[in-house]
């Protein structure tokens, strides 16, 4: 089980209609027994297990929708949206099938309401992959290692800075700002809390999350970080999270974006893998290197002055 993936690779086509299923013209790899009909765009998985299927769509257009939805529908009656209120831009999502009564098929299917459009200035429109998990636990899986570490450190935030205001920024949500509050963790979860924002909490999933900006608060260098496992798993998300790590160094001024609407600069303070911390005399930030979208560094006169900035439209 644990060698099994499959992972799959639009590059041709401008359009899929409403109600269409997402037809991949390209394998980019094909382990074990996962089947695929490149005419429909169904996947067949032939015997029982755990899988973990994810996705992303680049959209350039849609037809009069306000914005998007794909949906991941099994022939089992399992269904998992992603969605985006925009019409341009990535879209991800990701999706748990527990099957035991094999064979099931599913397919990714545009349900905006709307044509979809892809830009012919890239090759690459959309990409899914699955993989089974080994039944002797979860996946190795680096991104779950980010968000670890991202708990690891909202752990110690909640501790040190009870109260202070904070501005959450997502890939998905307008920006909220609010007072910390604390951390939920439901007693059969493990090691991944929801952070509850304001007085009258409200609880947001962690993994949504792409920074957090302090505009009132001094980071305390005695927070720790976890050290990542050796060997760290490798797969497409550790590249991933290895690239930014390496790119970057501490001390490098960057701007960066977590998506078409979350823009950010300042000097890195803190390079771990999985996170970055911006901190300057009076404020700091936390980014989650998974969610970054594009760094540039800045040289010259254009470096940064040793403060930070965070926009988003």
């Amino acid at each position: 089980m644990a060698s099994t993936v499959l992972q799959l690779q639009k590059n041709s086509g401008t359009s899929i209609l409403d109600s269409g299923n997402f037809i991949f013209d390209q394998i980019i790899s094909s382990v074990g027994n996962l089947g695929y009909d490149p005419v429909t765009g169904v996947v067949t998985i032939p015997e029982n297990g755990l899988y973990i299927v994810d996705w992303w769509v680049s959209i350039q257009s849609t037809s009069g929708s306000p914005g998007t939805t794909v949906r991941l529908i099994s022939d089992k009656g399992q269904v998992f949206d992603s969605n985006s209120p925009n019409k341009t831009g990535n879209m991800g999502g990701i999706a748990v099938l527990d099957i035991d009564d094999a064979p099931v098929t599913f397919s990714l299917v545009n349900m905006s309401s709307a044509t979809l459009f892809f830009s012919g200035m890239i090759s690459s429109k959309a990409n899914l992959r699955i993989s089974a998990v080994d039944s002797g636990g979860a996946a190795d899986n680096s991104r779950c290692f980010a968000l670890d570490q991202f708990a690891h450190v909202l752990e110690q935030i909640v501790t040190l800075y009870p109260g202070a205001s904070v501005s959450l920024f997502s890939n998905r949500l307008a920006t909220i700002t609010g007072p910390i509050n604390s951390l939920y963790r439901s007693p059969d979860a493990g090691s991944i809390p929801m952070l509850l924002l304001g007085d009258e909490p409200v609880a947001f999933s962690i993994d949504k999350i792409t920074v957090l900006y302090f505009p009132d608060s001094v980071y305390d260098s005695s927070i720790t970080y976890l050290t990542p496992p050796d060997p760290f798993p490798q797969n497409c998300d550790t590249d991933q999270i290895k690239n930014i790590h390496d790119y970057v160094a501490v001390g490098d001024s960057i701007s960066f974006t977590t998506g078409p609407t979350t823009s950010a600069s300042g000097d890195i303070t803190i390079n771990e893998y999985g996170i970055l911390v911006f901190a300057d005399a009076t404020s700091m930030m936390l980014v989650v290197t998974p969610q970054i979208f594009s760094i540039q560094k800045v040289t010259g006169a254009a470096r940064a002055d040793h403060s930070i900035s965070i926009s988003a439209q």
